[in-house]
């Protein structure tokens, strides 16, 4: 049985925070000893990160204590942005068993190959790995790729730390190891699974497209047609209001799974356009792309970011029914929460109509890592929905 519970606190005082916090959450689990405690804290209590851990270990007795800093951070009961917070979830099951890390830099080998060493013995059928980088040390796509597996083997979820605007600073940390410029994370196996949904809150434009002729990260032909005359047709579809409301930002999605010709939100990786090549009338894409795949072309705004949250809480849902979620993990990007809705505790709220006592905890973070089909990916504008439950 899986047993979890989650708590924050508001408090100004980093060990009087994470005590308060750990205390409510160990209470909501009615457990007396935690197997793993999650901790995610603003970049406030940077000098008390130590005394924060610490006090954690000490209220849960866990066994193993991962986590990092966040600009943000939430939980069931809110998301928290521009103030002090400390928020903990700790877990104990007889099914689960955990192995935390916390992987600095070696000149030697990437910090991706070094974590797939660390953890490779440990992975079984059923395994999750989450994953919280310094994206100044773990550029989030070559981590991905360094770390390797497929998303349906060994799925790998998570959120790049985010802190400090104006020093950079931020900060990871593994029992009361406090780093910066690492990757902690933990591997989790045994009798559990993971459902996994990515809200991408893009607008789609226009119609699925079969690409007819790439090289690389530049698309050349899209059905047979210039690339960049199909993306002005498709920009034309747009009012000045919606080009207003998006920034002015004009995404791809990529159809990940080759056989899916008619791929739905979520369906899609949703990357960058990086640049137009008037030569050769080409698209440049931010991801390595290939012929026959699928794809369409996409704008962000609030309106489809909180319609695609909601499909996927309800898709989500759907698939839990026999095997309600025991806790769930939200990795949130920077550019959603009050400054993409206009109002705060947004996609808590949604996941919480579906699922209102289920504890939950996740931040705002730099990048966020989910699988989409049968490949792990880092994403970017993204909420990562990761749900486990007792098989």
């Amino acid at each position: 049985m899986i047993r979890a519970g989650v708590g924050h606190s508001l408090s100004t005082s980093g060990p009087e925070a994470a005590e308060h916090a750990a205390t409510v959450a160990m209470g909501k689990a009615k457990l007396a000893k935690a197997d793993l405690a999650v901790v995610f804290a603003t970049v406030d209590y940077r000098n008390e990160y130590t005394q924060l851990c610490e006090a954690v270990q000490r209220i849960s007795g866990c066994d193993h204590l991962i986590g990092c800093s966040g600009m943000g951070v939430l939980t069931s009961d809110g998301e928290f942005e521009g103030t002090s917070v400390v928020a903990v979830l700790v877990l104990r099951s007889d099914q689960l068993s955990v192995l935390s890390f916390c992987v600095s830099e070696d000149d030697r080998l990437p910090i991706g190959t070094t974590i797939r060493s660390h953890i490779q013995s440990e992975v079984r059928d059923n395994s999750l790995l989450v994953v919280l980088p310094d994206v100044r040390c773990a550029q989030p796509a070559e981590l991905v790729q360094q770390i390797g597996g497929s998303g349906e083997v060994l799925p790998i979820v998570g959120g790049a730390a985010s802190g400090d605007p104006i020093s950079g600073q931020m900060h990871q940390w593994c029992g009361t190891e406090i780093t910066e410029s690492s990757v902690a994370g933990a591997l989790l196996t045994g009798n559990f699974h993971a459902e996994i949904g990515v809200a991408q809150g893009c607008q789609p434009i226009g119609s699925p497209i079969e690409i007819t002729r790439a090289e690389d990260n530049l698309i050349f032909e899209l059905d047979g047609r210039e690339a960049v005359e199909v993306l002005q047709e498709s920009i034309a579809l747009l009012t000045e209001e919606d080009i207003q409301r998006s920034g002015r930002m004009i995404f791809i999605g990529i159809a990940m799974d080759t056989s899916n010709r008619l791929p739905r939100p979520g369906d899609y990786l949703i990357r960058n356009i990086t640049g137009i090549d008037p030569q050769s009338a080409a698209v440049g894409v931010a991801e390595r792309i290939e012929t026959g795949q699928i794809v369409q072309f996409h704008l962000r705004n609030p309106f489809a970011a909180a319609e695609d949250i909601r499909a996927i809480v309800n898709r989500l849902h759907e698939k839990t029914q026999a095997h309600p979620p025991a806790f769930g993990l939200y990795f949130n990007c920077l550019g959603r929460g009050t400054g993409l809705y206009g109002e705060p505790n947004h996609d808590i709220q949604i996941i919480k109509e579906k699922f209102p006592d289920l504890p939950i905890i996740g931040f705002f973070g730099n990048a966020e890592f989910a699988p989409i089909g049968s490949r792990n990916f880092a994403h970017a504008y993204t909420g990562a929905l990761v749900l486990c439950s007792e098989t």
